[in-house]
């Protein structure tokens, strides 16, 4: 006879977020990779050093209105990120990777893949060489996305580092040259110029980003190569540096299947169509100033495109337009004591379409698009390892909302003002 009849049975329990979970057994591990990765080891009677780290985050967002990164307007856990990483050093050679897997609403579904991995080899302070899956160069912060501990933001500024293009942005297959160059009394300019192919894949934001112009079933994307750049100049003045980035994807094609014009007129035929772009250009300028305590940031950028619609299956053309996109934004930063830090930003993005060319359906195009992101944060540095934060958006307007099939978020029934509540924690070995 069973004396707790109302006990639950396991397939019943809640069980706690993946990210949760993982949180725990890094803390469990961790000392074992910091065991290793201070450890010297002997290879061919050289001393070489091998090490490892990683990191394990969970959050939860809840929006007023709009599904924005995910189901947020009914609260999510979707909203983890994990990994694994190690490097090797031996003179001017050094040889790391990394292991990502993450989950942000509809995208990454805890999916363990290669982040990045590469050989560098620098020979020089002005001179070096970086191959394989290279972090890609952009902005202030784009090559340090992964580090949580550094600011107290649970969201970089999303007009210029979208949390749903992390797959798009993060790396890219090929080669890149940097280096540290001195001028004198004027500081020392630090550049990086890189070429390479840009892997896309249908379930991913950058191609619900790309194709954010209604709600149809993507089949195919795919990108020929990219290119760009940056340069930083680190001024005389301590802690100012002022920097410029451009990003040149050539090649950009994506094919949809349009099932909801079914029995609406259209022929089947016509159903298939394909969106495509020669360039896709993107600039940014960065200035970033650390005094004291006090970190203050500001970015602006711009991109364009060209884009032609046709139909697939016979050739003709529906749409010819521009698609241009600015942002910017401003935020401030600072180090309150040892566990508390503040931080607060306004981000800004706005998109339009202009017709140049001929015309099947005008819905097709979007309406000029604007967002703007007031955010206040707070990290509550727990230890060395594990930190908290917390953040409140207030948004005015949802131009970076996406209509897609798995959401449907047409631009007329949006929430043009809302708010997001935003909670992380992460703990780093």
């Amino acid at each position: 006879m069973n004396d707790h009849p109302s006990s639950p049975s396991p397939s019943r329990l809640q069980r706690p977020p993946i990210g949760v979970c993982l949180i725990l057994a890094a803390a469990v591990i961790s000392p074992a990779f910091a065991a290793i990765s201070g450890a010297d080891l002997h290879l061919g009677g050289i001393a070489s050093d091998i090490q490892f780290g990683g990191f394990a985050s969970q959050g939860y967002l809840k929006s007023s209105a709009n599904d924005y990164l995910g189901n947020t307007s009914e609260g999510t856990f979707d909203f983890r990120e994990y990994a694994v990483n190690t490097s090797y050093a031996a003179g001017k050679f050094r040889i790391g990777a990394q292991a990502f897997g993450q989950k942000l609403g509809d995208y990454g579904d805890d999916k363990i893949k290669l982040d990045w991995g590469m050989v560098d080899y620098q020979a020089a302070q002005w001179f070096g060489v970086r191959a394989g899956r290279v972090k890609m160069p952009r902005g202030l912060y784009n090559e340090a996305l992964d580090v949580d501990s550094v600011r107290p933001f649970v969201l970089l500024p999303q007009s210029v580092y979208d949390n749903r293009l992390r797959d798009f942005n993060a790396s890219f297959d090929g080669a890149m040259l940097y280096g540290n160059v001195s001028i004198g009394k004027a500081g020392s300019i630090d550049y990086r110029v890189f070429d390479g192919k840009k892997p896309m894949s249908v379930p991913s934001g950058a191609n619900d980003y790309f194709n954010n112009d209604g709600a149809f079933r993507n089949i195919n994307i795919k990108m020929d190569s990219v290119r760009g750049g940056t340069l930083f100049w680190n001024t005389p003045a301590d802690g100012l540096r002022i920097g410029y980035s451009y990003n040149a994807f050539k090649d950009l094609y994506s094919e949809r299947y349009a099932s909801n014009l079914v029995g609406k007129g259209m022929p089947e035929a016509m159903l298939y169509f394909s969106k495509a772009t020669p360039t896709y250009d993107r600039h940014l300028v960065s200035v970033e100033y650390i005094k004291g305590n006090w970190v203050l940031a500001a970015e602006a950028g711009r991109e364009k495109a060209y884009y032609e619609i046709r139909l697939t299956l016979i050739g003709s053309h529906l749409v010819f337009y521009d698609s241009k996109s600015e942002y910017f934004y401003v935020s401030a930063a600072r180090r309150i004591n040892r566990w508390l830090e503040l931080g607060a930003y306004y981000s800004h993005s706005f998109d339009r379409q202009t017709l140049i060319g001929p015309l099947l359906n005008p819905d097709m195009l979007k309406p000029d698009l604007k967002q703007g992101d007031f955010a206040v944060s707070a990290k509550f540095d727990v230890n060395d390892h594990l930190l908290v934060k917390i953040e409140g958006h207030y948004m005015d307007g949802a131009g970076k909302i996406f209509d897609t099939l798995a959401q449907p978020q047409p631009f007329a029934k949006r929430d043009t003002s809302w708010s997001m509540l935003a909670v992380k924690t992460t703990y780093s070995f």
